[in-house]
Parts: C-alpha cells; structure tokens; sequence
C-alpha cells in the first residue's frame, strides 16, 4: 500500500482551504517545491526510512491537480466549467501516456530509478518557476483571510461549508471511486490472468485506455452542454460506472473486454467533471479550496483501502476485484435513488 496514500488525510482538505485563504499561486507554488524535493529525495533513498520519509512528502504536497482546479473554478463562468474541466483533465491524460513509456523505458538501464526520480523532481521545480511568473498574483477567496490564520483555524472554518448539500456527492464519490479503485488496482493481474497477456501488452493498454480518457475529455463539456443539469449528469454516469464493472466482471472474450475499458474510460471522465463541477456549484466560491481538497479527501481514502481488499479478492478470483467493485457501484446508485426520491418529497 503506498505510504502516501496512508498519510492524515486532512493534509488535502486543509491544502485547499489555505488556497483560499493565501490565493492559489502562493499555495501552488509551494506545493509543487514540496513534490520535488519528495521525488529528489526519492532518487537518493538508499534505505526504505528514507524512501518512507520522500513518499510521506509526496504524499502531503503533490496537490497540484485540485489546487489548479480550484483556480480554474476561479476564472470560468459556470456555463464553462464543464468544457474547461473536460480538457484540463484531457491534458492530464496525456501525462498518463507518456510517462509510462519514458519511464520504462529509462528505468532499464543502470541507475534508472535514480534518473527517473531526479527527472521528475526537476520537471516540478519547472513548473513552480514557470508558475511564479506566469500566474497572476489572485486576491484570496475569502473575505476575511485574518479570522483563519493558523492550521485550528483554517479546520474550524471547515464548518461553515453547505454540508447539507454537499454530503451526498461526497459520499457517493467515495462508493463510486472506491468501485474503480478495486478495478484497477489488480488490473494487471486480472488482464493477465484472463487473456495471458504480457507486461509489454499491458503497458499498451494503460496507454490505450489513457488516449480514450483524453479524448473523452475534449467532448466532456458538449455532453454537459447537452444535459443542462450537472446533476443529471452525475446520477447517468455513476449508473453508467455500475454497468461497465458489472460487464468487466462477466466478459470472456478479448475484444469485448477492451470495449468495455473505453466505456469505463468514457464514464469515469465525465463522472469526475460532473462531480468537480457540483463541488464548485454547491461548495460556493468562498470555498471552493476546501470543497476541491475535501474531495480529494474522500479519494485519497478510497486509494488507501482499495489494494488490499481488492487484492483479497484477487486470490478468490480474477473476477473477484470488478466484483466487489460492481456491489460498491450498486451502493453508489442506490445513494442517488434514494437522495433523488428524498428530494422529490421535499418539493
């Protein structure tokens, strides 16, 4: 289980609720120093304390995703956001297809973990001098910064958040992240297991599912634009998430199965766009940094949990993992009937 995903998870909360109170670059730009010293001091562990100690920083401060959605949340309008959040995810992806194949590709030579470490901590201190000077200098969010200075503050001020709207998109993002997490934490194993494909195969297949994710993201804000309710978004694609597990878990054939990873690619896209863009909408702008690192949150909890009992469902089956997934999928759904219907006796 990697160590920084076991860290107190409240580090991501209060990341965000800094930004709101400092602005976003004077929180953006530390964060991303942090990371790099994290990845540099990863390059240089010799010993698994000091490769623990480089995984804890990490862990605590490579928040840069939420604290630039926060920021974009601060410079689009609402009829926007889907579209914006739609591509900033496409561009993530690419990320995702890169990386692998630059770093396997160096990590087969002598010292390639080092170079590997050293590389991205490099790219990260790029990008925090990049972000000085690019980003404009933001008035914090909050009204009055003063009344949240130190960290029992900035926790305190966590209760003046809408919690009676936001607490079923928090639950339901747990159920929903924690069915894909179970998924895709053995998905190596089960691929393998299933098919007998090989690691080359597999990471074609991370680059294959990445490609689809960015591709979906360029067309996530047209489909949010056709829904004209992000809520009703949210509620088809966390139904949407339950089927494609349920199909992973019964497909035999190959082909069929790579069909159904697209489908997965496609739902979890615009489910986290959906849900990014209802965070934002009920959170409020005042809180936008702490809605963002919240959610963070819940994932972070998710990722922490998911290894183990999908790799104790791994050794039941290969179908094990999409399984348990579907049934945390299910509950997922079961939230949105039932939060739908307490909602329709309310009016």
């Amino acid at each position: 289980m990697p160590v920084s995903w076991v860290l107190p998870q409240q580090q991501l909360a209060l990341l965000g609720r800094w930004s709101d109170v400092t602005g976003r670059k004077f929180c953006l730009v530390p964060c991303l120093l942090m990371s790099a010293v994290g990845y540099l001091t990863m390059g240089f562990s010799y010993t698994l304390t000091i490769l623990m100690f480089s995984r804890s920083i990490t862990g605590m401060f490579k928040q840069s995703q939420s604290i630039s959605r926060s920021m974009l949340s601060d410079i689009t309008s609402a009829d926007q956001r889907c579209r914006v959040y739609g591509r900033f995810n496409s561009l993530s992806s690419v990320g995702f297809i890169l990386g692998p194949l630059v770093s396997s590709t160096i990590i087969q030579y002598e010292g390639g973990f080092y170079i590997v470490s050293c590389l991205c901590g490099s790219i990260f201190i790029l990008n925090a001098v990049l972000m000085w000077f690019i980003l404009p200098t933001t008035a914090p969010t909050k009204k009055k910064p003063s009344q949240y200075n130190g960290v029992t503050n900035i926790i305190a001020s966590f209760k003046h958040l809408n919690w009676t709207k936001l607490w079923d998109i928090f639950l339901v993002n747990f159920f929903s992240g924690f069915s894909v997490m179970l998924f895709r934490s053995n998905s190596d194993m089960i691929f393998m297991d299933r098919f007998g494909t090989t690691k080359q195969h597999m990471s074609y297949l991370t680059s294959y599912t990445a490609v689809v994710s960015a591709l979906c993201g360029f067309v996530s804000g047209w489909i949010a634009a056709k829904y004209q309710n992000n809520y009703r978004l949210y509620q088809h694609m966390v139904c949407g998430l339950f089927v494609a597990l349920v199909a992973l878990t019964l497909v035999v054939d190959f082909w069929m199965y790579i069909l159904v990873l697209a489908l997965l690619s496609f739902v979890t896209t615009n489910l986290r766009v959906a849900s990014a863009s209802l965070l934002v909408q009920r959170g409020g702008a005042e809180g936008v940094g702490a809605v963002m690192g919240l959610g963070d949150t819940v994932m972070s909890v998710a990722r922490m949990l998911s290894p183990l009992l999908s790799g104790m469902a791994l050794e039941i089956s290969s179908s094990g993992p999409p399984l348990m997934g579907s049934v945390m999928a299910g509950i997922a759904v079961t939230l949105i009937i039932l939060r739908s219907q307490t909602k329709l006796h309310q009016e």
